[in-house]
């Protein structure tokens, strides 16, 4: 007979009909909350189990428990028995649940807990998001008289809410293949002040995600591993690593990863890394004495065509001579620059442009907005093959396979790192937006795309999209009887920006979020978001376009 109870995270259980449920609205019920650790966030208290405690309130307990990481869960495993306590790692994954999991029992000790997912975070910290539900087992057993948990899945469920509370995003640093640009990859962990940084070290020497894997390098070596925790005076740590390092990279290695690992421990105060190994005195690097990686950042001032003059706004403006003119004569709708001159789009033709050349068409059968890299290579898609994609630089061309879909692609654009792409298709009244790997040869030439990542579904018939910073992509579609703007985090959240109010064609990013997102409004103005609100630039007259910057 199915029993089934209904029990706040804190562990208060209601007897109710049907499947076990943990709430997530009513009365506060969800645990104590510790105020003493401000630094950290919240820090949640969730309750022991009780004596007595049926199997339906160990399981609901234990799901519960995952708000309480203090001292390696040790609340969650008393609801375990003693050799599953020793063997359980909350630290394999974390899912992230929309609504209370159901609890249904097959028989005394057999129960399966189902939970519709957001989202999965994996042990290095790299969210995906899962469609449809997840059935996760568990096995009863009594010990001393009371139940516990014999078998339960390794990981952690935590609704969104505590999610937002307890993990924090932080972005590893991987290279691009010629090593001279950083590529930022997202990654959630633990808010705890004592274990951030040994997480980040750790899942940065296990290597990028595998869908971004063939794009990019990394100084770590496949096997190598940390060894003890990291050092700290001041800004400055020291993070020891085993002798694999230098036996499968080699020493030239250390001074690249201990740029990669400063790049990837900013977010918790670091400024310099070195790195040495183990029982190796003076086989050390440091990061301060490496040449600077290119991290993406662009002029923030908008690039605008106005009449025939391509030019900065704002201070110390300048302009791009003897391009403006030649925008304007083909009646150019779109330009994207680069550091070997830029893709022009008049809505169905796609023309290089540079200072001091003749303009080239690339293609009169463009279906969406091309976009560049910074050494010259176009990518686009031709009306004709919908199934693949142009890539093309100085009349060399080569193609690049798409995956099969019955949807259109709205629009396209390249990362400034020239590593991944971001990739809008609509089908119906939604669009998808997808990120993938550009695989490169090693003249840096594109020769395939990787398996796609996706972001969440969007609303509308989506127009246009741009790379806002390294790590956020603006997504611009039409819905309803306005436009709609939504900001994805590649590898975290997506956020609904403010509607413009008036009617917007295109977007531009540049490289620091949601403060250099421009607009370009149907009327020919220019757009900044302030505070809350749209705001059309002052002392400017009707524009043609905004330059993206690559």
């Amino acid at each position: 007979m199915r029993r089934a109870i209904a029990a706040a995270l804190a562990g208060a259980v209601l007897v109710l009909t049907g499947c076990v449920a943990i709430p997530d609205s009513g009365p506060v019920r969800e645990g104590v909350v510790d105020m003493s650790e401000q630094e950290d966030g919240l820090v949640f208290l969730a309750q022991e189990p009780e004596d007595g405690a049926t199997q339906e309130e160990i399981i609901v307990g234990f799901l519960s428990a995952g708000i309480s990481p203090d001292d390696g869960f040790s609340i969650a495993r008393e609801f375990l028995t003693e050799t599953e306590a020793q063997q359980w790692r909350p630290g394999a994954n974390v899912i992230v649940r929309a609504g209370p999991p159901e609890v249904s029992f097959g028989s005394e000790t057999e129960a399966t807990a189902v939970v519709s997912a957001i989202s999965e975070v994996s042990g290095t910290g790299a969210l995906q998001r899962p469609a449809g539900d997840r059935a996760l087992e568990f096995l009863m057993q009594r010990e001393d008289g009371e139940w516990r948990i014999a078998d339960a899945p390794d990981g952690i469920v935590l609704s969104s809410f505590h999610f937002a509370e307890l993990f924090r995003a932080h972005s590893l640093h991987w290279l691009t293949p010629d090593g001279t640009r950083a590529v930022p990859e997202v990654r959630w962990f633990e808010r705890t002040a004592t274990t951030a940084a040994s997480r980040i070290i750790d899942a940065l020497l296990a290597g990028p995600s595998t869908w971004l894997s063939p794009a990019v390098a990394t100084a770590a070596a496949a096997e190598a591993r940390r060894v003890g925790e990291p050092q700290v005076e001041g800004t400055r740590m020291t993070v020891t690593i085993d002798f694999t390092q230098v036996q499968q990279m080699g020493a030239v290695s250390l001074q690249p990863l201990a740029t990669q690992l400063a790049l990837s421990l900013r977010t918790v105060g670091v400024r310099e890394v070195v790195v040495q190994v183990e029982a190796r005195d003076g086989l050390s690097a440091s990061s301060a004495d490496a040449p600077p990686l290119d991290v993406g950042s662009v002029d923030q001032r908008p690039l605008v065509l106005d009449g025939t003059s391509l030019r900065s706004l704002g201070a110390g403006a300048s302009t791009i001579d003897d391009v403006g003119p030649r925008l304007q004569a083909i009646g150019a709708t779109s330009y994207t620059v680069g550091a070997e001159g830029g893709v022009a789009h008049t809505g169905s033709t796609a023309v290089w442009i540079e200072a001091g050349a003749d303009p080239v068409v690339i293609s009169a059968d463009t279906a969406s907005v091309p976009t560049v890299d910074d050494s010259g290579w176009v990518v686009l898609q031709e009306r004709a093959v919908p199934q693949r994609l142009l890539a093309w630089r100085d009349g060399e061309r080569a193609e690049l396979q798409l995956p099969p879909s019955p949807d259109r692609i709205a629009a396209l654009e390249l990362s400034r790192d020239g590593s991944r792409l971001a990739v809008v298709t609509v089908g119906g009244d939604s669009s998808q937006v997808v990120v993938v790997a550009i695989v490169r040869d090693a003249e840096g030439r594109p020769v395939s795309l990787g398996e796609p990542y996706r972001l969440p579904l969007l609303d509308g018939a989506a127009i246009d999209v741009t790379w806002s910073s390294p790590t956020q992509i603006a997504v611009l579609a039409t819905g309803g009887d306005q436009a709609q703007i939504v900001m994805h985090v590649v590898g975290g959240d997506s956020e609904q920006l403010p509607a413009p109010g008036v009617p917007v064609r295109s977007l531009v990013g540049g490289s620091e979020g949601i403060s250099t997102l421009r607009a370009l409004g149907d009327d020919g103005s220019l757009l900044a978001l302030r505070g809350r609100v749209w705001t059309a630039a002052d002392d400017l007259g009707p524009i043609t376009l905004i330059a993206t910057q690559q």
